[in-house]
């Protein structure tokens, strides 16, 4: 059995919300503020807990100034062992194949009342069962039965499993398989303890201040009282002697003394270890509680922990035992989105949710399979931006920063993440941000994160070729090449190359399976694709203005100074260029130039003259990753669509 659907309305930051879940695991992702907190808190306060914090509804859980909210969960795959325990709730519901199945709704609905008691406003909350949440009031026995485990974050682990009434650790052990009541673990635990406790009663200090506090007794009462003084400690009876009451008392009695630690030879141990060690008492009582409903909700589990930790903690629960376990976990670590199956990922943005599962992404099987191999902790920071900027080399991933400081525009101040993906791959990680239902429905919701994906257009001008231009040309005009040049005529008069506009329209293109059939998509939803002007992102900041600039970083004592370049653009740009590729140097050039920008551009009075020199591709992508406007959460228009194959 496992939480399948939540429907909150006006909860919170969720003014309405659907969402399915997966069966196993559920990995929450998103910004601050996203909603993260206030999903799995709405689970809370629907199911409660088994920790011994108290779940309190209180006014801010109201949207704005929403009177009321409603929190519906549906479970599914209920077996006969659990509908025993809450049949006359069930929901009998028709199957994807005809066939009736069993489902359990929960629905908590809370309202604000006039009424207020010692300056607080009552609220009063109702849980019932039903599709409608209009069936019977669900007993707190039932809540208590499917009450889920909660790790919160920064949790005080030394805290939880140290000595003390309502000791985390003490109900671990007190629910733990090794303790049942009628075993013989629990029975000599106790018979010990209480021969131990009969000893101790004997100890000469013991007898000799009962004997003293006997005196003053005597002193401070009436001749006529008879007390019998005794200090009271376990082993006042036999085991055979108590009731299941005193054994039950006897035993919580002996747990809420106990505590925890990791190294008994290094008791203190840092909040990582510590959070290791608290965590692992949950999931071992979890698998105890197999025959039960185990939900695990754990927010933040990066607290504490570095980067190997994390990754062995989500290794062990994508590997757990338990098919029965169901974990809902939220997270801003990069490094545990990278390492968790895409289809278990929720991205929350503003408070709306998109699952990442087959059937709600425009990915197709193969995508999944790449992107769970290459999707590193680098381009796992898409899930958690606001904008994304996808290039497709490291001169990008390196300069676009500095440019976009230099102009005013530093990108982590408008949330942008950059992803650098290489050059065949761009349109899998774009298509993370695509929904299927924008091809069904013009107004379907859109995932509100504006993506921008830099191409270059990769077309050689003619003047590059060196049979032709032998003084300054570098590209060998070859059959198995001829697409990749700007058209022209070949040796035998023959027009060969590719359109601009052709090749622009390719970029801008996504392929994607629905329907069984292939359909290309251009411009879909919050994505754009930005075309270099010319060849490549080097080659058009040559043409744009920067070409002295970086003719003077690649420059060698054996080169002639910029002044004698060809006075003509293009030739002067290839001069210039040939250095880069004949000596593969893009990325050091990178390097170099975002500091020698820094040197010359850093002058606010210099904002100006930076931009003028920018190609005017990348000037409309980082306006379009930086504008304020916030992106919108519906398809703005349906998708063209055009069947490219069956």
């Amino acid at each position: 059995m496992y939480v399948s659907q939540i429907y909150i309305q006006r909860f919170r930051i969720f003014e309405e919300l659907y969402l399915t879940l997966n069966s196993g695991l559920n990995v929450i992702v998103g910004e601050n503020n996203s909603g993260k907190s206030a999903l799995i808190d709405a689970i809370r306060v629907t199911l409660d807990t088994k920790s011994s914090e108290w779940t309190r509804i209180t006014e801010t859980d109201f949207h704005d100034d929403a009177d009321n909210f409603h929190i519906t969960l549906k479970f599914s795959g209920i077996t006969p062992d659990h509908a025993r325990r809450f049949v006359e709730h069930l929901t009998y519901e028709k199957g994807e194949e005809g066939d009736k199945q069993l489902a359990l709704y929960i629905t908590l609905t809370a309202h604000r009342t006039e009424a207020i008691r010692r300056g607080r406003r009552i609220i009063r909350s109702d849980w019932r069962s039903g599709i409608n949440g209009n069936g019977p009031s669900v007993e707190r026995e039932v809540r208590e039965y499917l009450a889920a485990t909660y790790l919160k974050p920064l949790r005080d682990a030394e805290a939880e499993l140290s000595s003390g009434r309502g000791s985390r650790l003490a109900q671990i052990l007190s629910s733990s398989k090794h303790f049942k009541r009628d075993g013989e673990s629990f029975k000599t635990l106790l018979e010990g303890l209480i021969a131990a406790s009969i000893e101790a009663k004997k100890n000469d200090g013991l007898q000799n201040n009962k004997s003293d506090i006997d005196k003053y007794i005597k002193e401070l009462t009436f001749n006529t009282d008879r007390f019998e003084l005794s200090i009271e400690m376990l082993g006042s009876k036999e085991f055979e002697n108590l009731d299941t009451l005193e054994k039950e008392r006897a035993f919580q009695d002996i747990l809420h003394r106990l505590s925890l630690v990791l190294d008994e030879s290094q008791p203190t141990q840092g909040l990582g270890y510590n959070n290791i060690l608290f965590m692992a008492t949950e999931l071992i009582l979890l698998e105890q509680e197999s025959d039960e409903f185990p939900l695990l909700l754990i927010e933040e589990p990066e607290a504490h922990l570095h980067p190997q930790l994390q990754m062995k903690l989500l290794k062990f629960i994508r590997d757990t035992k338990s098919p029965a376990l169901q974990t809902i976990m939220t997270t801003h670590s990069p490094n545990l989105a990278s390492k968790a199956p895409l289809e278990s990922i929720i991205l929350l943005s503003n408070g709306e949710a998109f699952p990442l599962k087959k059937t709600d992404t425009l990915l197709d099987d193969e995508d999944y399979v790449f992107l769970e191999k290459f999707l590193d902790i680098t381009k796992s920071n898409l899930f958690f931006a606001r904008s994304v900027l996808i290039v497709e080399g490291d001169a990008e991933n390196i300069l676009l920063p500095t440019i976009a400081k230099l102009i005013g525009k530093p990108l982590e101040d408008y949330g942008v993440s950059i992803v650098n993906v290489g050059n065949t791959a761009y349109t899998r990680y774009a298509k993370i941000f695509l929904r299927r239902d924008s091809l069904i429905e013009a107004e379907a919701p859109s995932i509100p994160v504006k993506v921008a994906c830099l191409r270059d257009l990769d077309l050689w001008p003619e003047r590059s070729d060196k049979v032709k231009y032998p003084k300054f040309g570098f590209k060998e005009l070859k059959k198995k090449n001829e697409i990749y040049w700007l058209p022209r005529e070949n040796e035998e008069g023959k027009k060969i190359g590719t359109a601009p506009q052709d090749k622009r329209d390719d970029l801008k293109s996504f392929d994607v399976l629905h329907n069984e059939k292939t359909q290309s998509i251009t411009e879909p939803e919050n994505i754009r694709v930005f075309v270099s002007d010319e060849w490549t992102f080097e080659y058009c900041l040559i043409r744009s203005g920067l070409g002295k600039e970086i003719y003077q970083i690649l420059k060698t004592k054996a080169d002639c100074d910029y002044s004698e370049l060809s006075d003509d653009d293009e030739i002067r740009a290839i001069q210039i260029y040939r250095l880069i590729e004949s000596n593969h140097r893009k990325t050091e050039l990178a390097y170099l130039l975002s500091q020698k920008l820094i040197d010359v551009y850093s002058s606010s009075s210099l904002t100006n003259q930076l931009y003028k020199k920018l190609p005017e591709y990348i000037k409309s992508a980082l306006e379009y990753v930086t504008d304020s406007t916030h992106p919108s959460r519906r398809a703005a228009q349906s998708p063209k669509l055009q069947t490219s194959g069956e």
